[in-house]
Order: structure tokens, then C-alpha cells, then sequence
């Protein structure tokens, strides 16, 4: 199982709403990565690849982003950008399949290509990704902690990836999928905060009866 604890701001994706013939490409695409990378180590080390020219890359950079996304630059000058900055550096299944989605004008879908085919091989291999939002890092005893009461809950391997978010006040909150659990410090003044509204509305209305059965 893998962890990974990241400040809040470092980890933004750049992947945003798709259209249907965008959804569609980028599962297609995201596929067409896993069937090319081959063993599970090889995906593994793809998807890591990916993610980081997501996360690393495009994220900190949207003006290079655009510039890839953008049908204004030349397919070949696109060429020569990826072989320039990447050769070397990511795994050259993950150079190549970049290559590919330049030459059908895809590299505006990276980001989301990188979420889908992270969704997929979760998916082919039993693993749960889990979003753990926490005010502070947390040390292996209280990561071990979360994945225990995340295994309970879900029927295949929790993948906890951490993100380190200055808005908490403390605690944590979790997300599997759609569902949140939020055990926020935050949540938990917001709970007392609405118990005492609920107990001074009762109070109030106690009292409004007893006014008129006194009446």
C-alpha cells in the first residue's frame, strides 16, 4: 500500500470537467497506457511518471500547459518540447504514449488521462484510493490507524494519498469515492454549534408553552 503526504497546494490537479467525447478519449487513452506498460510494476512506474508531469509540471505551470493544449504550436515544435524535457527522465512507455497523444492533438487531456488511469488500475487491482485531508502529517501508527478503519469499509485495498490542508483546524476528513467522513475539528465545533442552537430552540419553545398554559 502506498501513502502519500503532500501539502494541499502542491497537489491541485489540472484535470477539469469533460465533455462526452473528451470523457471517452481519456478512458481510452488511459487503456491504452495500461495495456502498453504491461507488468504491474511498469504501470506502477508509469502512472507515478504521469502523475508527477501532472502534479510537478502542468500544474505549477499553466502557461506551458496551455502551450501543449494549444492548436497554435506545431505539432513537431510539441515533439521536440516532450523529447527535450522528458527524455531520460520518466519511463519511455510514458514518453512515447505522450508523443501519441500529440500527434491526434490529445496532450490538452493529460491530466485527466493521468486521473483516469489511475481509476482504472485501482480498479483492475482490488485497490480502494482513499483522499485523507489532515490538518497536519500524520506519523505511521496514525496512518496504519486510518487504513484499518478504511478496510472495514471498503471490500478492496485502501490507497490512502494525503494532503496536508492549513484550512483544518485539526483532525482529519476522508473520502472513498462520493463518500465523506469528517472527523474535521471544524466539523465537530460545527455539530456542538447547532446542538446548542437546537437546545435554545427547544428552550425558548418550552418556555412559549408554559407562557400559554399559564394564560
Amino acid at each position: 500500500m502506498t501513502t502519500d503526504q503532500a501539502p494541499k497546494s502542491a497537489r491541485k490537479s489540472t484535470a477539469r470537467p469533460l465533455d462526452k467525447g473528451d470523457a471517452e478519449a481519456a478512458r481510452a487513452y488511459a487503456g491504452a497506457l495500461i495495456g502498453a506498460a504491461g507488468t504491474s510494476g511498469d504501470v506502477d512506474a508509469a502512472l507515478a511518471d504521469l502523475a508527477a508531469i501532472r502534479d510537478e509540471v502542468l500544474g505549477p505551470n499553466p502557461r506551458f500547459a496551455a502551450i501543449l493544449a494549444s492548436s497554435q504550436v506545431p505539432p513537431a515544435e510539441k515533439d521536440r518540447i516532450l523529447r527535450d524535457l522528458l527524455e531520460g527522465r520518466v519511463a519511455e512507455v510514458v514518453l512515447n504514449f505522450l508523443r501519441v497523444l500529440n500527434r491526434h492533438g490529445r496532450l490538452g487531456l493529460i491530466a485527466e488521462i493521468a486521473d483516469e488511469v489511475r481509476r482504472q488500475w485501482d480498479l483492475k487491482s482490488g485497490r480502494v484510493a482513499v483522499r485523507v485531508r489532515t490538518a497536519a502529517p500524520l506519523d505511521e501508527g496514525q496512518l496504519e490507524a486510518v487504513r484499518k478503519k478504511v478496510a472495514r469499509l471498503t471490500p478492496g485495498t485502501p490507497v490512502l494519498q494525503v494532503e496536508i490542508d492549513p484550512e483544518l483546524i485539526g483532525g482529519l476528513v476522508v473520502q472513498i469515492g462520493d463518500v465523506v467522513l469528517d472527523a474535521s475539528v471544524r466539523n465537530r465545533l460545527e455539530q456542538i454549534r447547532q446542538r446548542l442552537i437546537e437546545g435554545k430552540t427547544h428552550e425558548i419553545q418550552k418556555r412559549r408553552d408554559q407562557f400559554s398554559h399559564s394564560a
